[in-house]
């Protein structure tokens, strides 16, 4: 719990809150989730940014000229968004069954990009091995089952 100039006290159930009341758990196009909450305090972002150590705070547009200014605070790392949404599940009411159904499929992201990340990091060394060796970019295309334009830039990239 982190307590704010004016006393007030950070909290998950304090984020959860704002999460319920003014915040939204959007989904890109590309299947990339965020968790954005906008506020005329950016003061109190700071205050959430601070006690979660984590997302950033966005100056918004103000479309009308009366307005008040508007910051915006954004988690969009998958696996901030993943453990965001874990620290505020149990205290979601309004939200709860959108963060239920979107922590298995981040999860699930999550596991998937890890799995591509190992795969691509095991055909960049076996691409440096076998360029060392003095195979072309075509036969390095053929053993790891790559086209050879994308064998030459794993090459050329480790």
């Amino acid at each position: 719990m982190r307590l704010m100039k004016n006393g007030a006290q950070i909290s998950w159930q304090y984020i959860a809150g704002f999460v319920d009341g003014e915040g939204s758990i959007v989904k890109t196009k590309r299947t990339v989730y965020r968790i954005l909450i906008p506020q005329t305090h950016e003061g109190v972002l700071k205050a959430i940014q601070g006690f979660t150590g984590m997302g950033f705070i966005f100056k918004g547009k103000t479309r009308k000229a009366h307005w008040k200014d508007n910051w915006v605070y954004v988690v969009a790392q998958q696996r901030q968004v993943l453990f965001f949404l874990k620290k505020i599940h149990p205290y979601l009411i309004v939200k709860r069954q959108l963060a239920t159904d979107r922590i298995p499929v981040l999860t699930q992201l999550i596991f998937e990009g890890d799995q591509r990340r190992g795969q691509l990091q095991k055909r960049l060394k076996l691409c440096k091995f076998w360029r060392s060796k003095g195979l072309t970019y075509r036969a390095i295309g053929k053993k790891l089952k790559i086209d050879f334009g994308y064998a030459r830039r794993l090459c050329l990239y480790a």
